[in-house]
């Protein structure tokens, strides 16, 4: 497995090639995931930081890539989960702005969610 700045440079990499397919510039791509400028400046920078899963899940969302396409990584098995996670990143990037006690709250009010009205299998 590559260290950490290897793997935050081929992130970086990755962004700014898919980004520059599409014909969008930084602040284009920023708006489209939801975050700001500065952080899509310092995530193309590869600066040594890896971006949250959080924020590398709006970034594949707003470039309709899967996740593996932005990190390099093997490309897993997809789901209609997984675009269905993709797509609530996307929607509810206000959970990022939230207290971890909030998002904990939020956790559990779902799993009670579940208990209450199961999916069908």
């Amino acid at each position: 497995m590559a260290d950490r700045a290897e793997q935050a440079q081929k992130i970086s990499n990755n962004i700014k090639n898919l980004r520059e397919i599409k014909g969008w510039n930084q602040s284009r791509l920023a708006s489209e995931a939801h975050i700001s400028g500065a952080a899509l400046s310092k995530i193309e920078k590869g600066e040594g930081r890896v971006p949250t899963i959080v924020v590398l899940r709006k970034l594949a969302s707003a470039l309709n890539v899967q996740l593996h396409e932005i990190t390099g990584e093997e490309p897993a098995e997809s789901s209609d989960v997984d675009e269905q996670t993709l797509a609530f990143y996307r929607r509810w990037d206000v959970l990022d702005d939230l207290s971890e006690a909030d998002q904990a709250r939020l956790k559990d009010m779902a799993e009670r969610l579940k208990e209450i009205n199961p999916k069908d299998e």
